[in-house]
């Protein structure tokens, strides 16, 4: 499986995740909530995906990663 990692901030400071290069195409426009580079939940609505997530997973960390459509224009730096 091929990752594309990206930085997560939070009031600890700066962590690494690895997110799946599949979710691109397979989850465009939705929230995806990732955990051990795995997608676990997905969804247009983040807290519903990280509370299903957290339910499945109550003592892992959980990513919470917005997939931009095709149209949608980002800046990945």
């Amino acid at each position: 499986m091929t990752f594309f990692g990206t930085l997560i901030i939070d009031d600890k400071g700066m962590k690494k995740t690895n997110i799946p290069k599949t979710i691109f195409k397979k989850y465009p426009g939705q929230r995806v909530a990732i955990v051990n580079g795995k997608v676990v939940a997905s969804s247009s609505d983040a807290l519903a995906v990280y509370k299903v997530a957290k339910e499945k997973y109550p003592h892992k960390k959980i990513s919470i990663f917005a997939v931009p459509r095709k149209e949608d224009k980002y800046l990945l730096v």
